[in-house]
């Protein structure tokens, strides 16, 4: 069993413009500056004023990305998005590559695109 459990909280409000994102950063650090133990609650409280904003919670990914040169010394881009590769590079005719080896989970959700085009559109997700 997980030591932690799941916050649900209520998307954003359409009239959430009258609760600035200044004013959530605000209180956000009201919350966070307490003085007392920690508190599991308080991210509960954290999620509420992100709901209140209208701002969504969502998983951030590690994204690293390094340009090296390959053995024939042209380069090659690599970015790592947390399992997921992306790799550009110049072929042996001078052609362009862009090569993505991605997870299964990511391959269901990943959305290619070309000149505003969509290429490989995501199953059931809206775009």
């Amino acid at each position: 069993m997980p030591d932690h459990r799941v916050i649900r909280f209520p998307a954003g409000c359409a009239n959430a413009a009258s609760y600035s994102d200044t004013a959530a950063l605000n209180d956000i650090h009201a919350i966070l500056c307490r003085r007392r133990e920690w508190d599991p609650a308080t991210l509960e409280d954290v999620a509420q004023v992100l709901a209140r904003c209208g701002r969504p919670v969502v998983a951030v990914r590690d994204i690293e990305a390094a340009v090296e040169q390959t053995s024939a010394g042209l380069p090659q881009a690599r970015v790592d998005a947390d399992g997921t590769n992306v790799e550009v590079y110049q072929d042996q005719s001078g052609g362009l590559v862009v090569a993505i080896a991605a997870t299964a989970h990511d391959e269901a959700e990943l959305v290619v695109s070309l000149n505003d085009r969509q290429l490989h559109p995501a199953t059931g997700r809206r775009t």
